[in-house]
């Protein structure tokens, strides 16, 4: 118990320092997004400059994590970076370093919760562990969301811009048009684009930008077979009618691919589920002996051993039935 609560006045000592200073530079901190907004890359560093000039009014940040300059000094700016750039592929309005506090403070209430719950340290570190990738999984679920979002709306922005291009319109005024009257997240992206051309940037730079923002092969293609037509020249509307036409049966494969595999993706669920079914059915119906797994050594090494296993066959399943198309 003395443990737990010095955790708890930990964090909330930790945080409510956050916050003040959070309060006391937000006249700065406007003032410094403002200039990042208008000029990125003399204000803000890389991984903020891609955040500043991929910015749009439909992307107002909903919350705010306590503003920190600790992150930045701890961790490398490579790896904030690839973290800032992450986060934009799953569209979450945070920046690097809240999500880096984010972590940490989930790891944390993780160890916490193990302390109160468990009453075993060894145990508490694995809770701790898990509380420290809750928040990379959620970014993750949301990525992977986004994208599949972002791929069903291709096949008809590809169509819009096919008939677009064929009554007489430019390349950009298709993209212009898929942009009003898409819904997001495929209109938030073509809108960068649009802001980046205006910006000044060439088109075949924003579009290599649009691909590493999204990260989804269907829009690779696309890109890709835009990119060669511009240097090789041909009928576009004609590519991108084909590549609507290879993205449909992709799509088709796809859906055959996932009926095909649905048992495997059961067993993966049964397999990591049953396990913690059958640990609530022993500690609620003998506690005494899941009392003995988690005090005795030789219990606690058991129950490590278990869920490293159980991390690996799941691993293992899903590499079997997640087949690349």
């Amino acid at each position: 118990m003395i443990v737990a609560a010095t955790v708890c006045a930990f964090l909330f000592t930790t945080l409510s320092a956050w916050q003040i200073t959070d309060l006391l530079t937000a006249n700065r901190r406007r003032i410094r997004e403002r200039l990042s907004d208008t000029f990125p890359t003399q204000v803000a560093g890389p991984g903020e400059a891609m955040a500043a000039l991929t910015r749009t009014g439909s992307e107002k940040r909903r919350f705010r994590l306590p503003s920190l300059r600790l992150p930045g000094s701890v961790l490398s700016r490579r790896y904030l970076d690839r973290l800032q750039a992450y986060l934009l592929k799953a569209g979450i309005p945070l920046k690097a370093e809240e999500m880096a506090v984010l972590t940490l403070v989930s790891g944390l209430l993780g160890f916490g919760l193990g302390i109160l719950l468990i009453h075993n340290k060894v145990l508490s570190l694995l809770t701790a562990i898990v509380g420290l990738l809750v928040p990379g999984l959620w970014v993750a679920q949301a990525k992977r969301k986004r994208i599949a979002r972002l791929e069903a709306q291709l096949l008809d922005a590809l169509v819009m811009m096919t008939n677009s291009l064929r009554a007489g319109h430019s390349f950009l005024q298709g993209i212009e048009l898929v942009s009003r009257e898409m819904d997001p997240p495929l209109a938030t992206e073509f809108t960068k684009l649009l802001r980046e051309n205006r910006m000044g940037m060439g088109i075949d730079e924003s579009l290599m930008n649009l691909v590493s923002r999204v990260d989804s092969p269907d829009l690779e293609l696309v890109v890709t077979g835009v990119m060669i037509q511009r240097q090789v020249g041909g009928n576009l509307a004609q590519v991108l009618e084909n590549t609507a036409s290879t993205i449909e049966k992709r799509i088709k494969t796809r859906a055959r691919i996932r009926v095909a595999t649905a048992q495997g993706r059961v067993s993966a669920w049964i397999v990591s589920l049953l396990p913690f079914g059958l640990g609530f059915m022993v500690f609620g119906m003998y506690p005494e002996f899941g009392r003995i797994m988690l005090e005795e050594p030789i219990g606690v090494a058991m129950l490590a051993i278990g869920a490293i296993l159980l991390a690996i066959g799941v691993l293992v399943i899903r590499k079997v039935v997640n087949i690349d198309v």
